[in-house]
């Protein structure tokens, strides 16, 4: 914990995450049909609790470009209708994503699942060639795209590049998002023998590779038969989190755990806890903790709210000034909202829903 707290790894796409001081959180407003009502309904849910700043990504129930796009284009619609300085990601396979790119879907980052062995990541359908032509084609539909959205990063670019982009000419974004978990390799009987920490290193220098703008291990989520009970959990998360710092990589955690593992509420609190103190970049923001197409619990919207007290942490700085602009926050802290604001922000989730 105390060598990961002292590694800072910052990235940037529209926002810039990863300084000391900040704790993002994933916004994900998961839907057992895919609904774009209730995806957006969900998403303002959290973005009222400041939540949503690392990403607002959504896994599809359906994987299919019709549904990545529809995911897509509503959540664009809200980041244009409030000016949200985030960026939005439907967590599709790959080839999805950019199928739905290529019919005019907008992609801000690029994501996929990733293991430690060529084996395990053909099983998930992909190659590193794949993930390199991914990432070139969502850095060219940047250039070309003339939305706000696209151009919103330009305006808070820092001055010298980021730890993990390597550009010396010009700010690059970092448009890549990775997922990895201890036990992915094991579970695809791809693991050739090896142990799933060490697999789980070497997923990590493949994402290292791509200059992602966030990584993170999803610690809990494939079962009890890989990490069986919480303290299997807590040691993994921490793990996870010390070797994607050492290897430069922006770290966050979905703190979770499946029905069926000797696991609770109370220690993924703890290791909610642990983490932060380690110096997590972020964490998941999920309804009430349970992912109701996932079927898995994690971190709730007040979970990171709680956190970010407790640590005297704020979320990414772009996003937080839009907090205090559209009166979600005041003084540095969530605020009361009072009628008019709130019928200021129903207008405009009104509009992304149309």
């Amino acid at each position: 914990m105390l060598a990961a707290h002292k590694v800072r790894v910052i990235t940037h796409c529209r926002n810039t995450m990863g300084q000391r001081g900040v704790l993002g959180i994933r916004l994900q407003p998961n839907h057992p049909a895919d609904d774009a009502a209730g995806i957006l309904l969900s998403a303002f849910d959290g973005l009222l609790y400041g939540c949503g700043d690392a990403v607002i990504g959504v896994n599809p129930a359906t994987d299919s470009v019709e549904t990545v796009s529809a995911i897509l284009h509503a959540l664009h619609r809200l980041i244009e209708a409030y000016r949200i300085p985030t960026q939005a990601c439907c967590l599709a396979h790959i080839s999805t994503q950019l199928k739905a790119m290529e019919r005019g879907a907008p992609v801000d980052l690029l994501f996929q699942s990733v293991a430690g062995t060529q084996k395990a990541n053909e099983s998930f359908g992909i190659s590193l060639p794949m993930l390199r032509e991914g990432r070139e084609r969502v850095l060219e539909h940047y250039w070309h795209r003339k939305d706000w959205c696209a151009k919103a990063w330009e305006s808070s670019a820092l001055s010298t590049d980021h730890q993990i982009t390597s550009s010396p000419g010009h700010e690059v974004p970092n448009v890549m998002y990775f997922e990895t978990g201890q036990g992915s390799a094991l579970s695809a009987d791809a693991h050739h023998g090896v142990d799933q920490l060490t697999l789980e290193a070497r997923a990590y220098g493949v994402a290292r590779v791509f200059q992602p703008f966030l990584v993170n291990t999803v610690v809990g989520f494939i079962g009890p038969e890989y990490l069986y009970d919480e303290r299997q959990i807590v040691r993994a998360g921490l793990e996870d989190h010390f070797m994607g710092k050492l290897l430069g990589l922006p770290m966050g955690c979905d703190v979770c755990y499946t029905n069926h593992a000797a696991a609770d509420q109370n220690s993924a609190d703890n290791l909610l806890i642990l983490l932060t103190a380690a110096g997590c970049n972020y964490f998941m923001g999920v309804p009430c903790a349970d992912d109701v197409m996932l079927n898995y619990q994690s971190t709730s919207f007040h979970d990171g709210l709680a956190v970010r007290r407790l640590f005297n942490l704020r979320p990414a700085p772009e996003f937080l000034a839009w907090l205090h602009e559209m009166g979600i926050y005041k003084g540095g802290e969530l605020a009361q909202i009072d009628g008019s604001t709130r019928k200021e922000l129903a207008a405009g989730l009104d509009r992304a829903m149309k």
